[in-house]
């Protein structure tokens, strides 16, 4: 550059003035001057334009200027005569302008730095707010009233609205009702070049001239996923408005409204996949074992009433249990008890060829997904313990440390290694999706770390739970 600007010059020099008799001198000097700036200017730059070093460069291209002329400057007595005269006021006050122009490139690069550092802070100091907003992915008025509070109290910025591709949603500060038609007329030019503008790219026509007087508008798109939701539109003063920190700031916060929106759209289909994933849990309620109950019950009316009212209830209390339309958690002892209902029937069908026990120790503060355990029960009776002429299921419930244990055994068999490879599949087979869905509840709910603990062989299938306790649950939120 330096060279290119001292050719660009020294030319200028020598065709504005071809017969004086100092164009060709001068011509050679500023190139010479360029030349020298450029062997320098690595060391300068290293130094951080260190002011006497500018000093000294400067001082030496002009004594170097004034030596040429009196080398090529012709008659020799009037370049003499001219130096003479030039020479102090040229040396002294172009070296010392020099240090006053780069103090201020210097200062111009420290504010722009500290500018930059001041919209990265704010920037931060913003998301941080608005993080447990954004968290709900809602794009709405309330939500994004409340984001705007957040940018214009931190920001400084006369204004803020967000808008959707219709309307304006939400309009904060300095922003009037008159101007929601212009603000979506920049709003459309954001979402067809899907890029940072201003109202300088926008079309005027469509703006009002007291809207683009004294401030500027800039916006960015918001997207969810790969789809844009809206925008958001930034207005400043004319006369604070710097394009590259605005812009840079304005596409610094929709970047991360659009990762947030994102995540909490996936957090809401995750979310809807468990519920599905409750209901399939729901939908699996065995025909066979329903009529197989019924047909007990039926055979002990007439021996035994006392006995069949007793198994009426179980098979109530089962049902009741089974058709809760609500998938939150609830406490271990109704789960349980849902478990022992089922247990109670499967008991009476098989009577002396099924041995249950179940022991649940007393005062734990745990809670479970509703029907985690039922599939897990009915694995062990139906597909291990009833393989046996004498089949063997036990479950018990037990604290230990911060977590409770859940332990179910059977006396069967064994579960295949294909079934136990399924459990972590994304799409199981329609033959093993009991399991598989109460493995990914429980990591779901629980975390990675929870998920069904299988031990099987020829002698049996051991399957743990491990289950945190309410009051570390609520120790985690907090963290959190």
């Amino acid at each position: 550059m330096g060279i290119g600007a001292a050719v660009i010059a020294g030319l200028h020099r020598y065709f504005i003035d071809v017969n004086g008799i100092t164009a060709l001198a001068c011509a050679i000097s500023t190139m010479v001057e360029g030349g020298l700036s450029a062997l320098a200017y690595t060391r300068i730059k290293e130094n951080k334009y260190k002011e006497s070093e500018v000093f000294l460069l400067t001082f030496v291209a002009e004594i170097l200027q004034m030596v040429i002329i009196l080398l090529i400057a012709r008659p020799f007595s009037e370049a003499f005569s001219l130096v003479s005269a030039i020479a102090f006021p040229m040396i002294m006050f172009n070296s010392i302008g020099m240090v006053f122009f780069i103090q201020i490139f210097k200062n111009i690069f420290i504010e722009q730095a500290y500018e930059i550092g001041k919209n990265t802070t704010m920037t931060f100091e913003i998301t941080r707010k608005c993080l447990p907003v954004l968290s709900r992915g809602s794009y709405e008025k309330e939500s994004l009233d409340r984001i705007s509070e957040i940018i214009l109290s931190h920001s400084g910025y006369p204004g803020v609205a967000f808008t959707n591709s219709q309307e304006v949603i939400s309009a904060s500060g300095k922003v009037s009702r008159k101007d929601h038609h212009e603000i979506m007329s920049i709003a459309a030019v954001i979402m067809e070049r899907k890029a940072v503008v201003s109202t300088d790219e926008a079309n005027h026509e469509h703006l009002n001239p007291s809207m683009v007087k004294n401030r500027v508008a800039i916006g960015a798109p918001i997207y969810r996923n790969d789809e844009i939701i809206g925008t958001l539109i930034l207005f400043t003063n004319k006369y604070q408005f710097t394009y590259q920190s605005v812009s840079e700031f304005v596409e610094g916060l929709t970047q991360f409204f659009s990762v947030q929106f994102g995540l909490a759209e996936m957090v809401k289909q995750k979310e809807i996949l468990r519920k599905v994933e409750y209901r399939a849990l729901q939908s699996q309620i065995n025909p066979h074992f329903i009529f197989n109950s019924l047909n007990t019950i039926s055979a002990f009316c007439r021996e035994k009433p006392d006995k069949a009212r007793e198994l009426l209830i179980a098979l109530a209390r089962y049902f009741r249990n089974s058709i809760k339309t609500k998938d939150s958690c609830v406490s271990i002892y109704e789960e349980m008890e849902y478990v022992e209902a089922y247990m109670q029937l499967e008991k009476a069908r098989f009577d002396e060829r099924l041995d249950l026990h179940m022991h649940v120790e007393e005062d734990l503060n745990c809670q479970l997904p509703c029907l985690i355990l039922q599939p897990i029960v009915e694995n062990a009776i139906i597909h291990g313990a009833m393989k046996r002429k004498e089949g063997k299921v036990s479950v018990d419930v037990a604290s230990q440390g911060e977590d409770v244990i859940i332990t179910v055994k059977d006396n069967g068999h064994g579960i295949s290694s294909e079934i136990v490879d399924s459990l972590n599949d994304e799409n199981p087979s329609s033959r093993y999706i009991g399991l598989s869905n109460v493995n990914r509840r429980l990591k779901y709910m629980f975390g990675a770390g929870h998920g069904l603990k299988i031990s099987t062989g020829g002698d049996g299938t051991t399957i743990v739970i491990r289950a945190p306790k309410s009051e570390r649950l609520l120790d985690q939120a907090a963290g959190e």
